[in-house]
Parts: C-alpha cells; structure tokens; sequence
C-alpha cells in the first residue's frame, strides 16, 4: 500500500442500521440542506468513511432511512372490503407524509431527484414502483370482485386517487392529515364504485 492508499474499514455489524437510526433522528430535528454525513456519522457512533462505503450521496442514504421508517404503515391492506382497505391506505400516506420528520424531506429527495439520475433511479425502484405495483395488485382485485368499475382505466384511477396527496406533499398547497385521506376515500369510492347496470 502506498503513503497515497488509505484503508478504509468494512462496515461493521449492525453499522448500517445505526447510521439509518441516526438519519432517522436528525430529520426530526433538522431541515434537509442541514443534514450532513458527518453529523450522522458521529450519531451513529462509527467512522464516516465507513458510512460512505454503504451510500456515497446524502440523498441516497436519506431515502433509505425515509422510506424504511415508513414502509410498514405504507402496505395497502387487503381485507376483502376496498372501501375499508382504501381509507386505510389513504389515511395511512396523508398521516406519513404530513410527518414534520418524513414529508419535507421526501419533497426536499424528489427535487433533487430531478437533477440526479442515481437517485432518481433509487427513487422509481424502490419507492415509486414497488407502492405503485401494491395499488395496482389492490385495485385489481377489487376490480375482480366486482368492488370497482369494470370499465375502469386502473393507472388513471390509481393517479386520481394517489395524485391529490403527492400535489399537496411536492406544492405545500395544503396540509396532509388524516382526515385528508379519510375525504378522499369517500370522493374516490364514489367514482370508482361499480353500479347497477342502468335500462332504458
């Protein structure tokens, strides 16, 4: 090894979820511009580089965290009652994503994510297509059931539906709650509802 080589230590166990504890953490407490790996880093209670082994940019280390924190209230149920699992789901992103700690950084990831293709490839696979693939397995089978239109285009209704939460999230037009989702879910049952067939 040359004077110029600098070793730089495999992560060690449970390193990984320290530092996205950590991350966790300081979005509570900070904006996201404030946000800086060596903050995080000294949270965590291990080397920075170590922490730069596993993401090399802030904003992919961000999104991890974020989204992990997140995941486990974002999983759209499937009981057999749309309407039910609908408002469960709805209610469940509003709350998430009018999280003083969650929605202004995830705002805050999707600008960013315009500039830079890594991240906004991160972002498509692992936060847009994996809830988008949900929603649609959910609507389908709801669709099946008789629950939902048949006649429904399923990616518009989906957009309809979801759309409203992510304008007010990425814009700041509104406040994001639970009741929020609540409404929606009535607004969008009524449209997507099957009806009786009508006679002339």
């Amino acid at each position: 090894m040359t004077e110029q080589q600098v070793a730089v230590a495999e992560p060690s166990p449970g390193a990984r979820q320290d530092f996205l504890r950590a991350v966790v953490k300081l979005c509570r407490e900070r904006v996201y511009e404030d946000i800086q790996l060596a903050d995080v880093a000294k949270l965590a209670g291990h080397d920075e580089q170590q922490l730069r082994a596993i993401w090399p940019t802030k904003s992919l280390m961000v999104v991890e965290a974020l989204f992990g924190e997140v995941a486990p209230r974002l999983v759209f149920p499937d009981t057999g009652d749309f309407e039910a699992d609908l408002r469960s789901q709805l209610t469940s992103i509003a709350e998430a994503f009018g999280d003083p700690g969650v929605g202004p950084h995830i705002a805050a990831l999707a600008a960013e994510a315009n500039t830079d293709r890594m991240l906004a490839r991160v972002f498509l696979d692992r936060v847009f297509t994996p809830n988008r693939a949900a929603a649609s397995k959910r609507f389908r089978s709801a669709q099946e059931a008789g629950q939902v239109r048949r006649d429904l285009d399923l990616d518009a209704a989906i957009d309809m539906v979801f759309g409203p939460i992510w304008f007010r999230l990425l814009l700041g037009t509104g406040t994001l709650t639970a009741e929020l989702g609540a409404s929606l879910a009535d607004h969008a049952v009524g449209g997507l509802a099957s009806r009786p067939d009508r006679t002339d």
